[in-house]
């Protein structure tokens, strides 16, 4: 088995190496008209911005938090120059690459040590990369700070930054060159080299003019910094990032054993649960896992609604088992041809919630056939990849979506199957899907849905819609019969060899907080990998790995994934 595992991790090493070039974009354009704010908004605190002439002034005011004038537009890669004059009594900044958010958000943060932890930002708290304006004895202008965040990055303490530190002019006026190019950040205060920093946390945001709070400090009130000449360069940067995370096996019946895990869906977060899923088999069970995602290939980043793009589906060809959790998905010729090849082989396939629905391409697409409900020339495709390879296609919402959740009932002589062993309760707060009963051919359903109403109200922020595994009251309407959730079945393509599926219509990242749900995926790995036997009595370990705080449910349109900026690297192990 080594010589597959390590054309495997070759193949990945190859595939992650990094090609930056940059070139510049065009040429320097002004970012204030010397007339008005047009294109500028204020966030954070009150302080007062006025125009003066080709300059914008910046004035405190006491009681109030940070203020910033933010550029409405965000930029990525760039050169900045702005000139600045700012009262020694006060302190300031330049916002780079930053974001606010409308209602209270956890980011993830990488910390100075790697290791990714996530931090609840308040509404409108601006946060992101500052480079420092100082007019204190300790100079410290064109150092980098992490404004919300982390704190300082670059500080410019130290003999290397004291030509830096003597650059600065007090009580007249300095100029900044800031260049940001893909994860390097270098400051120049009046063409002094001053700050460099390597850090890839966050690829694009705003500009913004900061007016420190100064509190009920007497002395700072109606202090002033100004601003002139602000000017950027746009330059473009191409750096191919990291397309997959990859956990290699460590100790536990699967080592040997290879799983590709395939996200891809809007709504269930499939991004966020199959991360987990892949560390909980690899570290505690020895599986080698790839994690794939839907990656826009404009920015390299995850992208749950771009459909056209999973890269990484290559590891497929010795893959030992394919998790499933798309939806509605055309992707390119290649990748399909991967996925194609895989079920000719007969691989088993574990579906997870939207996986009936995995694919939709539009007519005269060559992978047509694998389309949720198709009814075309090729009959034994009817109804899709969906009804042929799991069992079912989209049907409906069978629950109430977001307001009743799913409670699983063992079907009655399935309690000892393997894939049950140590289950316990199974609950989740997705609905219940639809399906056509009997489910084809060999179909052997496991477990049912039973649909709970929810027992109190649902609050504004809550991952769980108000929905808990306390709810115990089932709807007399919806649960005669009950709908089957998870099920086993055969699956054969034209001109394939025979393989085998176990499919869940759960499977959301909150449903993935529920222990039963975890164990019934953790035993469906082993089934389908030829390690059933290997399924202790008292079901298998699915201990959370890691920090694992999913978020709800929901499509999430418009530039809430560009402002996200969600990168492979968050979910790789340090």
């Amino acid at each position: 088995m080594q010589p597959r595992v390590s054309s495997y991790l070759l193949a990945g090493i190859l595939s992650l190496t990094a090609v930056v070039s940059t070139s510049v974009a065009g040429d320097f354009t002004s970012l204030f008209d010397g007339k008005s704010l047009d294109g500028w908004v204020q966030h954070g605190g009150v302080a007062k911005y006025t125009i003066e002439g080709d300059v914008i002034v910046g004035t405190s005011v006491p009681n109030t938090s940070n203020s910033f004038l933010c550029t409405k537009k965000h930029y990525s890669d760039f050169i900045l120059e702005v000139d600045f004059k700012v009262d020694p009594k006060l302190n300031s900044g330049i916002q780079i690459r930053s974001h606010v958010y409308d209602e209270p958000r956890e980011v993830s943060i990488k910390a100075s040590n790697g290791k990714i932890k996530t931090r609840n930002v308040p509404a409108g708290r601006v946060h992101g990369y500052q480079v420092e304006i100082d007019p204190s004895d300790r100079a410290w202008s064109g150092g980098i700070y992490d404004e919300g965040r982390r704190g300082w990055l670059n500080n410019l303490e130290g003999d290397k930054n004291k030509p830096a530190r003597e650059a600065f002019k007090q009580n007249e006026w300095n100029h900044y060159k800031i260049q940001a190019i893909g994860g390097s950040i270098k400051t120049w205060i009046n063409g002094v080299p001053a700050a460099d920093l390597k850090d890839d946390m966050t690829a694009s945001g705003f500009i913004a003019l900061q007016v420190h709070g100064i509190g009920k400090d007497e002395s700072k009130i109606g202090k002033q910094i100004r601003w002139k000449n602000i000017k950027l360069q746009e330059v473009k940067h191409t750096e191919e990032a990291k397309q997959y995370v990859e956990y290699t096996g460590k100790s536990g019946p699967g080592q040997g054993k290879k799983v590709v895990l395939i996200s891809g869906d809007e709504e269930y977060r499939s991004e966020e649960v199959l991360p987990q899923l892949g560390r909980i088999l690899s570290e505690q069970h020895g599986f080698d896992c790839r994690v794939v995602f839907p990656i826009d290939p404009k920015t390299g980043r995850i992208d749950p609604n771009y459909g056209g793009n999973i890269p990484g589906l290559e590891a497929l060809a010795d893959a030992d088992l394919m998790i499933i959790s798309t939806r509605f998905r055309a992707l390119p010729d290649e990748q399909m041809q991967h996925i194609d090849s895989y079920l000719k082989r007969g691989g088993a396939v574990l579906g997870m919630r939207t996986a009936t629905h995995a694919f939709n391409f539009p007519n005269g697409s060559n992978w047509k056939h694998y389309s949720n409900g198709y009814n075309g020339d090729k009959k034994q495709w009817e109804g899709g990849f969906g009804r042929l390879v799991l069992g079912e296609k989209w049907i409906s919402h069978h629950g109430k979506h977001k307001s009743q959740s799913t409670r699983g009932i063992v079907v009655e002589g399935q309690g000892t199957h393997p894939i049950l062993r140590g289950v316990g309760d199974i609950w989740g707060p997705t609905d219940v899907y639809g399906v056509r009963l009997p489910l084809p051919g060999d179909s052997q359903p496991l477990v049912l849905g039973q649909v709970v109403n929810r027992a109190g109200a649902a609050e504004k922020g809550d991952p769980l819609y108000g929905m808990r595994d306390t709810d115990t009251e089932p709807d007399a309407s919806k649960n005669s019969p009950m709908m089957p959730v998870v099920w086993t079945k055969s699956y054969q393509t034209p001109g394939g060899k025979q393989g085998r599926a176990v499919n869940t219509t759960m499977g959301s990242s909150t449903d993935f907080l529920n222990e039963g749900v975890r164990r019934l995926l953790v035993n469906s790995v082993y089934s389908l990998t030829g390690l059933e036997n290997k399924i202790p009595a008292t079901g298998t370990s699915v201990d959370l790995v890691g920090e694992f705080k999913p978020t709800a449910y929901e499509f999430r349109r418009g530039d809430y994934w560009p402002k996200r900026d969600m990168r492979v690297e968050e979910y790789e192990v340090h």
